[in-house]
């Protein structure tokens, strides 16, 4: 099989990762965002009404979002053998904080792993033993250590060192800072890198650095908001139907901050989709450092307008990250020949 060939099967695979996956997102996402809308912010640390319990739900299943690109990815690869597996091993990365892209690598490993066990020969009246005890039993085992102690030790180490990298650039030029930290927020969409931003930007909120957590916060929403956009202009020549979907039910993610909004984009054609969203939220982060517009909530992106000590220069900031997230994506799709999946009834 050749390299294309294969890149081909993989993005398959991963098609039907994000087929599974969206329901999920649309669900949990709208919750979150109808929880956010009508309960406000405090909706994020309480239970006691309504709009809390609504959260919950939604955040819930967002939070399930690596388990489910494992379970499909790999059932993708290895049919319902690998299904089992890799529900208890994304459980494991998505306790690991290793976000949607952990997600897709236990996904990629449990499916071939699976695949090579199906090939051990055992007798005849041992074969629905194999499938039911041995695979998953193995298969759990094997990707489950290498989750544990080989991926897990240098998330650590990467979380220490970037940590530090951050404090030490906190007091350089704010402009730098604000476009590392964006880029940072959108990389991983909830992963290891993203958490590292997110911890970075409220210590800084918490001690009145409000230049680092704008730029963390806005970051929250110009992806999803981008992805939006980049459907709205591509329409049917470079999306299928079900990303048209996904990019309306963005839109709303995107309006109340919720970046989950953009995985099946990302999940579906990384190679395109995550270096457009780095570059469209670090541009929009660092012109809003450049203009030296901030707030001092912790709100995120759109729902922050109002707030910030220059209302227009900060969302003219918004829709530069947007819009260039929107063209980068749209650009190298069309310059790469991409065509949407074709859909069957």
């Amino acid at each position: 099989m050749s390299f294309k060939e294969g890149a081909k099967k993989l993005a398959g695979h991963f098609q039907t990762g994000v087929s599974y996956m969206i329901p999920l997102v649309t669900a949990a996402g709208l919750l979150t965002s109808l929880a956010v809308i009508f309960g406000g912010t405090n909706v994020w640390n309480q239970t006691s009404n309504i709009w809390g319990n609504l959260r919950l739900l939604g955040q819930t299943g967002l939070g399930f979002i690596p388990v489910i690109i494992a379970a499909y990815v790999s059932f993708s690869i290895a049919d319902r053998p690998g299904l089992a597996p890799a529900f208890i091993v994304g459980l494991i990365a998505s306790n690991m904080g290793t976000g949607f892209l952990g997600g897709m690598l236990v996904g990629i490993m449990v499916g071939y792993t699976v695949q090579l066990l199906k090939k051990i020969k055992v007798p005849t009246n041992l074969i629905a033993v194999k499938s039911l005890i041995i695979i998953p039993f193995l298969a759990t085992l094997i990707i489950g250590l290498i989750m544990i102690y080989v991926v897990g030790a240098p998330i650590k180490v990467m979380t220490v060192g970037l940590t530090g990298w951050l404090k030490g650039m906190s007091g350089a030029n704010a402009v730098v800072l604000a476009g590392i930290l964006g880029a940072m927020m959108a990389v991983d969409m909830g992963g290891p890198i993203n958490k590292i931003a997110y911890a970075f930007g409220m210590a800084a909120f918490t001690s009145g650095g409000y230049q680092a957590s704008t730029a963390m916060l806005m970051a929250i929403g110009i992806p999803p908001l981008g992805m939006f956009v980049a459907t709205l202009l591509g329409g049917k020549r470079l999306y299928s139907d079900s990303e048209i979907e996904s990019g309306r039910s963005a839109l709303v993610m995107g309006i109340v901050g919720i970046t989950e909004g953009t995985i099946p984009f990302a999940v579906a054609d990384p190679v395109r989709v995550i270096p457009s969203i780095v570059v469209g939220t670090s541009i929009g982060c660092g012109v809003n450092a450049l203009f030296g517009t901030f707030q001092k909530t912790a709100l995120s992106t759109v729902m922050a307008i109002p707030f910030s000590s220059n209302w227009i220069l900060y969302t003219i900031a918004i829709l530069v990250g947007v819009i260039t997230v929107a063209l980068l994506t749209n650009f190298l799709k069309s310059v790469t020949h991409h065509k949407p999946e074709i859909e069957e009834d």
